[in-house]
């Protein structure tokens, strides 16, 4: 018995944590302009995106990186873009609950 609750625990930390997308670094709201900046210019900054969609006939990218623990916090973020028929972005939203950068877009800006 004592065996089995020894492997129980092992593995719980051995495998509490959980990461699921690709890491990125979010470069600031300069770095996209709506109505200006391509997919090109998107795929060009960040890359080949985690997730794609269409949120009401725009195509929406997705990149994302969430990293779950079992012990500790959580972090995630996240950068949504939306793009027009004409492939310039229409709209995008970056969330982050990463420590350094949260605090960074609370208290300051990107200038």
């Amino acid at each position: 018995m004592f065996i089995r609750i020894v492997s129980l625990l092992l593995v719980l930390v051995l495998f509490g944590c959980a990461t699921v997308g690709s890491k990125f670094d979010f470069k600031g709201p300069n770095s996209i302009r709506t109505g200006e900046t391509t997919r090109n210019d998107i795929i060009s900054l960040y890359g080949e995106p985690f997730r794609v969609g269409y949120d009401n006939d725009n195509l929406v990218w997705t990149y994302g990186h969430y990293k779950y623990r079992l012990f500790g916090s959580t972090e995630t973020k996240d950068l949504r873009v939306m793009f027009d028929k004409k492939g310039l972005v229409k709209d995008y939203t970056y969330s982050t609950s990463v420590d350094g950068e949260k605090e960074k877009l609370m208290f300051s800006t990107f200038e």
